[in-house]
């Protein structure tokens, strides 16, 4: 499938039917050649829900009241590290809302210091917002390496509607460059099937990827939550009715990224599960290479609510770990544990 312009690259992110097929069989062909046969693992620790930010499409935007806020404590973070250990995931993902104040900053500190010292093999990717150049370099030297900071959106219309206007999409632009900068392996991402999003911006999206050469990618559907001023009743209904579209369409942007950019990471978003039972798993089957289980202890798993429906809420994190390992069995993909799973994009372009 020829993929040279924007009219192909629309034509496939809205493909189904043969086309379709023939796009996922492409992208598989293109992971198999680049990347093997592996899936990897990073267990995920959501360890604050507590934010700094606004965002309107997000379940723990600071203006959301509803929400019980936390902040696990060191102890608790160090039990979770210690199963993933235990569980040979090979990575851990250390995810909170945006905090950028002095406590914060030694909290999330503390937590890298005490990973890279007990566990020195482990991979330590973080996903604590934008952060200001001098504290991405402390994390850095603390022992973080990867670092995943999604746009959601690289389009301006559309980042404007979905922020209130002390948000910048230039900033956190910025805040990409100086990751790579400071060489950490570069994640990004972005949300599909957000209200008024076209195929145009779609294909803006992943230009901007590609042109940008990051290292990883954690994307995925456009999920409502209730309590978020993008939740009204119009955008509600308009969501239920086109939730079959999303999620093909995300399925489709992955299998895009594989064949454009076929060494990265690439996740396969738990909230795919919203829209079908299986839905990393055929993720998995459209080109991803990554899955992240949520370690998270349960008393604080309906707490950090990004979207509504979540899955996995009421699951203990050995549960949890079966399920992952399964999922990648059924895609006919080979679970690789105990290994970090480091993005071979990353590698060609650090030490060619």
């Amino acid at each position: 499938m020829d993929l040279s312009t924007r009219a192909q690259l629309r034509k496939a992110i809205a493909a189904r039917g043969s086309l379709q097929r023939e796009l996922h069989a492409q992208a598989r062909r293109a992971r198999l050649a680049a990347v093997g046969d592996a899936v990897y693992f990073r267990g995920i620790i959501e360890c604050s829900n507590i934010c700094e930010k606004n965002c309107l499409y997000c379940g723990i935007r600071r203006g959301n009241r509803a929400v019980r806020r936390y902040r696990m404590s060191l102890e608790e973070v160090a039990a979770c590290v210690a199963f993933i250990h235990k569980a040979r995931y090979g990575s851990v993902v250390l995810q909170a809302g945006e905090l950028t104040f002095p406590d914060a900053k030694e909290y999330f500190l503390a937590i890298v210091r005490s990973i890279r010292e007990r566990f020195p093999e482990m991979g330590i990717t973080l996903s604590l917002g934008e952060q200001d150049q001098p504290f991405l370099r402390e994390l850095k030297e603390a022992g973080a390496h990867r670092y995943l900071l999604r746009i959601e959106t690289s389009v301006p219309r559309l980042y404007r509607r979905l922020h209130p206007a002390n948000h910048s999409l230039a900033r956190r632009k910025k805040c990409l460059r100086d990751l790579r900068g400071l060489g950490y392996q570069v994640g990004c991402g972005n949300m599909i099937g957000l209200p008024g999003q076209t195929l145009d911006d779609m294909v803006d999206d992943l230009l901007f990827f590609r042109d940008g050469d990051f290292d990883m990618f954690g994307l995925g559907p456009y999920v409502i939550h209730r309590d978020t001023p993008l939740a009204t009743p119009r955008t509600v209904a308009w969501w239920e009715e086109r939730r079959e579209e999303i999620f093909q369409r995300t399925l489709n942007v992955i299998a895009l990224l594989r064949i454009l950019m076929p060494t990265c990471n690439i996740a396969a978003a738990t909230a795919l599960d919203v829209f079908h039972k299986d839905g990393r798993e055929q993720a998995l089957r459209a080109g991803a290479n990554v899955l992240m289980p949520s370690v998270t202890p349960s008393a604080y798993r309906h707490a950090y609510l990004l979207y509504q429906r979540k899955p996995c809420l009421d699951g203990d994190a050995e549960r949890c770990g079966r399920c992952i390992v399964r999922k990648a069995e059924r895609a006919n993909l080979r679970p690789a544990l105990g290994v970090q799973g480091t993005s071979l994009h990353f590698l060609h372009r650090t030490h060619g």
